[in-house]
């Protein structure tokens, strides 16, 4: 991941090869496959680590804004300074390519499906409401990743204060449509 961060910084996404990964890092393409399936997940490792543990600490009776929420919180909370040096790295990247934002947002999306399978595999009824509400928290998180990145401070706290910030205007909007 290293070796993907130096090179991309040097020359961008677009024009980093995995054999200029391979050959930075000493290791063998075979190597390299074994843990990225892919020249994006290298680059892409932080956000796929995040929801990685996301969904490790997902309870299974989630329902509610709050209960999507709280597994995010401790994670990133629990994150550290290297995760969020490396994610800052990876979103920089992807702000310079096309081609790996779509890559991002796409395991954005992958995420939404997987979040709303496990939501409705443990009860909670496959509704609108059920659509929206993990939808609307996913959009919070991508609202506080993108102004994390243009951010001057970009350090776990800053991430997590952007992202409660986010998520608290989500809930509030929220109640206005509710009673509204």
């Amino acid at each position: 991941m290293r070796s993907a961060r130096e090179l991309g910084a040097q020359s961008g996404y677009d024009a980093t090869t995995v054999a200029q990964i391979c050959q930075l890092a000493r290791v063998g393409t075979s190597t390299f496959f074994r843990y990225f399936p892919e020249k994006q997940s290298v680059f892409l490792a932080p956000e796929v680590e995040l929801w990685h543990r996301y969904l490790e600490e997902l309870p299974d009776d989630a329902s509610t804004m709050e209960d999507l929420n709280a597994p995010l919180e401790h994670v990133l909370s629990t994150a550290g300074e290297q995760w969020a040096d490396d994610f800052a790295a990876s979103l920089d990247l992807a702000a310079g390519s096309m081609a790996l934002a779509k890559h991002s947002f796409d395991h954005c999306v992958e995420m939404e499906c997987t979040i709303l399978d496990r939501v409705v595999a443990n009860g909670t009824p496959e509704s609108l409401v059920t659509h929206m509400r993990v939808g609307v928290f996913l959009a919070s998180w991508r609202i506080a990743q993108s102004r994390w990145r243009s951010a001057d401070d970009r350090t776990i706290d800053s991430l997590v204060s952007l992202r409660r910030e986010a998520f608290e205007l989500v809930r509030h909007l929220g109640s206005d449509l509710h009673t509204g």
